[in-house]
């Protein structure tokens, strides 16, 4: 069987090991290729799978990816059938060092994005963002010179999302929790903008984060820190929603500790929220800075690198920008924080509230929504419906964007939300029966599998595999996956879609924490047209296996 099983993996690598061990104990032979045996075999490893990190194993052609999912098919059954029965091995002999070399190379999209500067706009709704960025950072976000490009996106990110979620978040936790579980949830993501930006917001406060939460996991926390054992926890809780591996026991473990909160006078349940909160906004705000490539602001990256050991990594640095790209006279008038917000409260209340506007613009309101918090909700809602569905100031037809939400969710291992965003895409048709087997086949199209050719243009299976890399921690983006999207999506759509699956990954955050509940017509709808809700079986599918 060896012949059918082929694994790159490196050497002092604990997930390597832990993937050997499993193939030993259910008795399948492998070929092992080390990546750091040649940087033939490091590319190689990156080019065949999309993927940074080792293992990766390959099935004949199935491309199985990591640890975690060798283990879970060998506690489903499934690991021996799928490599027994697999074909098309692998065969790279023809392929050159240059060629491997080039399609695993990570290609900045930051390159391929022209900058929207939004810091002197002439949009009076734009104005308190720039306000509220100059009090908060004292400069406007690299990042933002690329969600920019879509207005509507970037204004209701902010207002309908990011105010809300980041300041309950530090309503509940207080500032240094709330720096810490951003920090865990970007570290888990391999985010380093972000990690940069959570190590160097609050100076010398922020800048031991790192440390201060090591130490509370070793139970090292010093009496005067403000991580102990209860804000670890909390840490390890935001890191584990951005990995999807939220258990009873990571639940647990926060309880167990309820009583030795060092920051909030709050319950544990509303430092659970608070949590779930500041989870979601890295959701969105690590997939999008990780698709873009963006830039790190030069004095915090200098900061970060050299206080906290946090490195730019393959984002970069901005040099030819200071943090002084706010210091000028900032437009008076427009509407406030508020009043945008109240703006956006009313439009919801107006069509009923919140379950009655999801009905009307979605087709259902799903149980995430129902567990957002209550002053939160109907900004969520409209939030969602106005990136997801069909919007003049979106040029992504609404069911692909949902297609685009399925495959996130089905990378991630979500079943919930895979299921949830099928029923979606296909409300979203209208209810065309054509539409099922776009639900069923849309992974297989991300994967490049001849199952999901026949049901999606070259440019929409371009966007699919876009929301399959953006369903990996870390998020890179190796030119042979990432070229079909530069070369068929615009410059200013691919921020479109680097936003929806922003979103996609800031619902799958916040789930994974609440844990919402399969609703009735998503059940029905599954079952009706006998589509799978096990996102192993459908990222592993056996022969005759397409549901």
């Amino acid at each position: 069987m060896s012949e059918n099983l082929q694994i790159f993996t490196k050497p002092d690598c604990p997930y390597c090991t832990g993937a050997k061990q499993t193939l030993a104990r259910a008795g399948i032979d492998y070929e092992e290729r080390d990546v750091s045996a040649s940087q033939r075999a490091s590319d190689l490893s990156i080019y065949l799978s999309g993927v940074s990190t080792v293992p990766q194993a390959f099935a004949g052609e199935i491309h199985i990816n990591g640890y975690r999912d060798l283990a879970a098919l060998d506690a489903a059954g499934r690991l021996a059938p799928l490599i027994e029965t697999a074909t098309g091995a692998i065969d790279t002999d023809d392929l050159s060092n240059v060629a491997i070399a080039r399609g695993a190379e990570d290609i900045p999209l930051k390159d391929h994005i022209p900058e929207s500067d939004g810091t002197h706009t002439e949009d009076p709704e734009q104005w308190a963002i720039l306000r509220f960025y100059k009090d908060f950072f004292g400069f406007w976000p690299n990042c933002f010179y690329f969600q920019h490009h879509w207005p509507e996106s970037y204004k209701h990110f902010v207002y309908a999302h990011n105010v809300g979620a980041i300041g309950m978040g530090r309503q509940i936790l207080g500032e240094p929790v709330m720096m810490a579980t951003g920090f865990a949830a970007s570290q888990a993501s391999g985010c380093n903008y972000c990690q940069v930006h959570m190590t160097a917001a609050a100076g010398e406060k922020s800048l031991g984060m790192p440390k201060l939460i090591e130490a509370a996991r070793q139970g090292r926390a010093e009496h005067a820190s403000p991580i102990g054992p209860f804000e670890a926890a909390l840490a390890d809780l935001a890191a584990a929603a951005t990995t999807n591996t939220v258990t009873e026991d990571v639940l647990a473990r926060v309880r167990a500790h309820d009583t030795e909160k060092r920051v909030s006078h709050d319950d544990i349940e509303a430092n659970i929220t608070g949590t779930a909160m500041i989870a979601s906004a890295f959701g969105f705000l690590n997939t999008f800075n990780d698709l873009t490539g963006v830039d790190i602001e030069a004095e915090w990256a200098s900061q970060s690198a050299e206080k906290a050991g946090i490195e730019a990594g393959r984002h970069g640095v901005s040099e030819d920008r200071a943090l002084n790209n706010l210091d000028h006279a900032l437009r008076d008038g427009g509407p406030s924080i508020e009043e945008m917000i109240a703006d956006y409260d009313r439009t919801v209340a107006e069509a009923g509230g919140p379950a009655a506007y999801a009905e009307r613009e979605l087709g259902l309101f799903p149980d995430w929504m129902r567990l957002w918090p209550e002053p939160l909700r109907a900004r969520h809602v409209l939030f969602y419906a106005e990136m997801m569905q069909d919007r003049a100031h979106s040029p992504i037809a609404s069911d692909l964007k949902h297609l685009m939400a399925r495959v996130c969710a089905i990378a991630r291992g979500h079943d919930y939300l895979a299921a949830v965003e099928g029923f979606l895409a296909f409300k979203a048709t209208g209810d065309d029966p054509a539409a099922i087997d776009r639900v069923r086949y849309c992974f297989d199209a991300a994967k490049a599998r001849p199952a999901g050719s026949g049901f999606f243009t070259q440019k929409e299976r371009a966007a699919l595999t876009v929301a399959w890399l953006a369903g990996q921690a870390p998020i890179t983006t190796p030119r042979r996956f990432i070229q079909p999207a530069i070369d068929h999506w615009s410059p200013i759509e691919l921020v479109h879609l680097f936003s929806i699956c922003g979103i996609a990954n800031l619902v799958q955050r916040f789930s994974a924490i609440a844990g919402p509940q399969m609703e009735p017509p998503v059940r029905a709808f599954l079952a009706r047209h006998d589509l799978s809700s096990d996102t192993l079986a459908l990222r592993y599918p056996m022969p005759g296996e397409r549901r």
